[in-house]
This record gives structure tokens, sequence and C-alpha cells, in this order.
């Protein structure tokens, strides 16, 4: 049997139209200033798991060598990673909301968030996406103040959890790739009462067509036009 929906969540409190999530707007110290500035609602942040750390990075590891990668370019392993609680710390004095890209890790995942938190000892606005259910699973239970999304790139992944949210976890919305997203997919989602965000949105025409769909949340690189158009 699925869980009850969760009790309502604002996004974007204190504004109408959606929450602006600055794309990768965490994954380091000077583009989480940058992206405050321009008035994000959120700092979309890419974090791996591993060696028991989260390290915020968008490239993958190389299996077995000192190497980071992308489709378009290599890059050695940083002597140190940018990590949560550098992004935590300093964020503090804004309290910027941070929504985090979970890309690995499962239950442990969520185990180390909810030590990371404990530690900080200051509630902060966070929500996380993740496509490991494993992980969801555990943020509900471990860290139930983390609003969960389920993260959707590809249709497989829409038509299964379209198909089975009402059986299973309910998370408090999706994080889906813009392009998959039409009238009747919002609708639909809404209708389960879970929030959309649309990733990653720098077209303003599209993106004006998302927000006439009733999208919640844009992920976004341009930050300051698309609060100025649609979240003054």
């Amino acid at each position: 049997m699925a869980d009850t929906a969760p009790a309502p969540f604002d996004l974007a409190p204190g504004h109408a139209g959606p929450a602006i999530i600055a794309h990768g707007g965490g994954n380091s110290a000077a583009l989480a200033g940058d992206f405050l500035a321009q008035g994000a609602d959120f700092l979309e942040v890419d974090m791996w798991l591993h060696g028991g750390v989260f390290e915020i990075r968008h490239e993958r590891r190389v299996p077995r060598l000192p190497l980071l990668f992308e489709k378009w370019y290599l890059r050695r392993v940083p002597r140190r990673h940018y990590t949560l609680d550098d992004l935590l710390n300093d964020t503090a004095v804004d309290d910027a909301a941070i929504f985090l890209d979970l890309k690995n890790g499962g239950a442990d995942a969520a185990a180390l968030l909810r030590r990371i938190l404990a530690r900080t000892g200051k509630a902060r606005r966070i929500a996380a996406s993740s496509q490991q259910w494993s992980a969801l699973r555990a943020i509900r239970e471990l860290a139930p103040d983390v609003e969960a999304f389920y993260s959707i790139d590809v249709r497989a992944k829409l038509e299964l959890f379209l198909s089975v949210s009402d059986r299973d976890l309910r998370p408090r919305g999706v994080s889906c790739r813009h392009s998959l997203l039409t009238p009747r997919v919002v609708e639909a989602l809404h209708a389960k009462d879970l929030l959309v965000v649309a990733w990653t949105v720098d077209d303003i025409d599209r993106a004006a067509e998302l927000v006439g769909w009733g999208v919640d949340g844009l992920t976004t690189h341009r930050v300051a036009e698309m609060r100025a158009e649609f979240a003054p």
C-alpha cells in the first residue's frame, strides 16, 4: 500500500510563481554566492558518496584511475573536493535552501546526510533528489525533514513512476527532464499531490510554457532572468 500523501510544502515561500533552482549552484563557494545574489530559491548541488564523504562534483570517476570525466573532457581528481559540510558552512549566513542531487550511495548516502545535518545544529530548507529508491526510502526514515524528490531522466522511468506511485513510496515530488513533461503529465503528477521540478531549463519561451502548465520549480543556469520573468 502506498504512503499517505505528505503535508503541503511550498517550494518558493514568499513569492508567486515557480521556485528558481540554480543548476550546480552549490558546487562551489563562488557559484553559491553568485546565484544567491541573483535570487535563487535553491542551490542545486551534485553529490557523490566516495570513501565515506560526499564529494561535490558533476563528473564521474574513472574506475581505478585518479581521473574524473564528462562526455567532453577528463580531469585529475583534486587533492580535496568541495564537500556538503563546506557548502553548509559557506551559506550559513544566508540560510540558503539546498536541493541535493544524490548520484549514488543509496541508504548509506541518506545516513551520512542525517549525520551531517545533525552536527550543523541549524534547521535548513533542504530537498534531495535521487534515482535510487533505496535513498528515497532511507531519507523518509532517517532524515524526514529533508523533502525527497524522485529524479527522472528518461521516459521509461517516468512511465514506471506513474504506474507504481499509488502503490509504493510517495516522495514529495519529481525532478524531471523538461523534455519529458507535457500538460497531461504535469496534471497527472499534481493529481497525485506531487510537486514538479523541471530541469534543465535555460530557454525563456520553454520556461514560460512549463510555467503555464503549472510546473512548481525550474532548474536553470539563468537564475536572474528566470527570477525576473516568473518569480519577481
